[in-house]
């Protein structure tokens, strides 16, 4: 995954600063939305990043997840 990815264009959230919200206790869309400003803007990029959240929660090791929650 590049972490510098856009994933909300309209507020310009990469993909990294999913990752990291999730990492930072976010366990959902909303929260995701409400750390990060993603999906304020036109809303195009609700769908797929409600899919990454719930992706990354269940499979944290292919975000590098782990190491970050264990540090």
């Amino acid at each position: 995954m590049k972490r510098d990815k856009i994933a909300c264009h309209c507020r310009r959230v990469s993909y990294g600063d999913i990752v990291d919200a999730v990492a930072a206790g976010a366990k959902t869309f909303d929260e995701v939305s409400k750390r990060t400003g993603c999906s304020t803007g036109c809303g195009k990029c609700k769908d797929f990043i409600t899919h990454m959240v719930e992706d990354i929660q269940r499979y944290p090791e292919d975000y590098d997840l782990l190491a970050k929650t264990k540090a």
